[in-house]
């Protein structure tokens, strides 16, 4: 009888790149050109790269896809991008919206026309995937709100994004739309796991309230008596009495327990009917943290004074303000007036004045982050660093107060030419983690690099210094002593780690002769390897090393990090 021949373990034979769970994890971190020549090396490659090729469809870089093409892979599909909807399209957008191809679809943004035609399939799309939705901006053409009022159901159908499993959706932009304030807490009942609501040029009318205190059951502002139970509702004494058609009802508002960020106009938040007195957006929102806002034109009835009261009454959580509108002076009125204890501000760079600078000091206990808004066309990865309009060049001193009094760890000015004249007279309070900023005379790509390497090495060498001199310590820490568990180190004996210099150091070892308590060198600084030439580019790296918790700097191209 022939003796069998030895088997072979398979998976010792597997390379890495053989197996499936591999293959799609590096997938994602290739761009699409890569993703495409590794769907061409085998079928099974094929099974794994293709659906990361189709993977997202973005139709302003697409906007025309061969139909037999997108009709074999469009099973693939998890976020459309730019999706516009008109009567002009031709047979992709028919497919997208009127074929039952696209399911599971996790981020889709799209933007409905005039037509109620075409709008009811594409509101057909959003039902087919609105249990795998995570992200939703929804679009309208811009309209006169005078003439063209669009009812909630018209806008955002009810059953939309209600789903008997209970709606995914952690993002909700609404751009151009209007809505009943009945409409506008359906869609947030309807929405448990909301994060982030941006609300772009949009009104919640004052129609629609329901007296919350007299009705009953599902009358009660389309919420059942367990939602009550749940803390939508707030307590009997945050009751508004509102006036509408002459009569007056008793209005509790839905409040969502986990909204988070919040963005809209100034208008639409404090006043968002502006023909009838409403109560403020707020109301809803108890635990927002973030709030941007935009329009800032403050209007008679939103004073400084109401935005304080309504967010101090309605969302004691909030430390993060942004501010995006054309140069206005309600950001300094704001920020001094109406805002407690911020932590983050984000502003445009054009709203930076001196009044702003001045009103940043008044939270001077708690501000850790300012950053600006970058252009559209900026880009923090380009070599070559690239020119900058300084808006804010003349208050260059009154920046340096902020880092001498601000405990700052983020802060991006990237569009700003800092003096190091101005950033060595006084030093920092040394809590920054982030820094993005311009340098005045660092303008090329060699002269920032210089500035890099010199930063990096100096920190390389001093831990190298650290990791070598924890050794010893360590070791010396078990000498005398049986055995290696740590039952047998006794508990009482320390290795004191004091400051002092070489001859000290050496003297205490030399009268100590190999005792236990021995004390440790000098520790090192950063600074002891700093080589200093006099020029701007060692000047700056030194500022920048004395920094002890930098980890992140920009200087015109590119974030680099310890």
């Amino acid at each position: 009888m022939r003796a069998s021949a030895l088997s072979t373990n398979p998976m010792k034979q597997q390379k890495p790149l053989d197996i499936l769970e591999i293959r799609t994890n590096i997938g994602w971190y290739l761009d699409l050109t890569d993703v495409y020549s590794c769907a061409l090396v085998c079928r099974d490659w094929a099974k794994t790269f293709i659906p990361l090729l189709w993977y997202t469809i973005d139709f302003s870089v697409q906007p025309q896809i061969p139909l037999s093409i997108l009709k074999k892979h469009v099973r693939h599909v998890r976020r459309l991008e730019h999706l516009d909807l008109s009567e002009q399209e031709g047979d992709t957008l028919r497919l997208l919206c009127f074929g039952s191809g696209i399911r599971h679809l996790r981020h889709l943004s799209i933007a409905f026309c005039e037509s109620d035609q075409v709008n009811i399939h594409g509101f057909d799309l959003l039902r087919r995937n609105r249990a795998s939705l995570t992200f939703l901006r929804i679009i309208r053409k811009p309209f006169e709100p005078e003439v063209d009022i669009v009812p909630a159901q018209y806008c955002i159908p009810p059953d939309v994004l209600v789903h008997p499993t209970g709606s995914r959706l952690t993002d909700l932009s609404l751009h151009n739309t209007i809505l009943t304030r009945d409409g506008f807490t359906h869609i947030l009942r309807s929405s448990p796991c909301l994060k982030r609501l941006n609300l772009a040029a949009s009104n919640i009318l004052a129609g629609g309230y329901i007296d919350t205190m007299g009705a009953k059951g599902t009358g009660r502002d389309c919420l059942t008596d367990q939602d009550s139970e749940n803390g939508y509702y707030s307590d009997e004494e945050d009751v508004d009495t509102l006036v509408v058609d002459e009569a007056v009802i008793k209005w509790r508002p839905f409040r969502h327990q986990g909204v988070i960020e919040l963005a809209a106009t100034l208008q639409e938040i404090f006043n968002p009917d502006p023909s009838i007195p409403s109560p403020s957006l707020l109301r809803h929102f108890p635990r927002l943290q973030e709030l941007y806002l935009s329009g800032l034109e403050l209007i008679p009835s939103i004073k400084s004074s109401v935005v304080r009261n309504e967010v101090k009454a309605c969302c004691p959580d909030l430390c993060t303000v942004g501010f995006s509108s054309s140069p206005s002076p309600a950001v300094e009125e704001l920020i001094i007036n109406a805002f407690e204890n911020l932590a983050a501000v984000h502003f445009e760079k054009h709203n930076y004045t001196v009044g702003v600078f001045h009103g940043l000091l008044h939270h001077n206990s708690t501000l850790t982050s300012i950053v600006t808004y970058a252009d559209q066309d900026t880009t923090f990865d380009s070599i070559q660093p690239e020119p900058i309009d300084d808006l804010f060049k003349d208050q260059g001193r009154v920046i340096q107060l902020l880092f001498q009094i601000l405990p700052l760890k983020s802060v991006c000015f990237h569009a700003h030419e800092m003096k190091i004249e101005w950033m060595e007279e006084k030093p920092w309070r040394g809590t920054l983690e982030e820094l993005s900023v311009r340098i005045e005379g660092l303008d090329t790509e060699q002269k920032i690099e210089k500035v890099r390497s010199a930063w990096v090495e100096c920190w390389n060498k001093y831990r190298d210094v650290l990791r070598q001199s924890a050794n010893p310590l360590l070791e010396d820490s078990k000498v005398g002593f049986s055995g290696t568990a740590k039952q047998d180190i006794p508990a009482d004996i320390v290795v004191k780690l004091e400051p002092v210099d070489e001859n000290h150091m050496i003297s205490q070892v030399n009268g100590n002769q190999g005792g236990r308590d021995m004390l440790a060198p000098r520790a090192p600084n950063p600074l002891d390897f700093f080589v200093n030439d006099g020029s701007l580019e060692a000047r700056v790296t030194r500022f920048l090393i004395q920094q002890p918790n930098l980890r992140d700097i920009c200087l015109g191209n590119g974030y680099w990090t310890l």
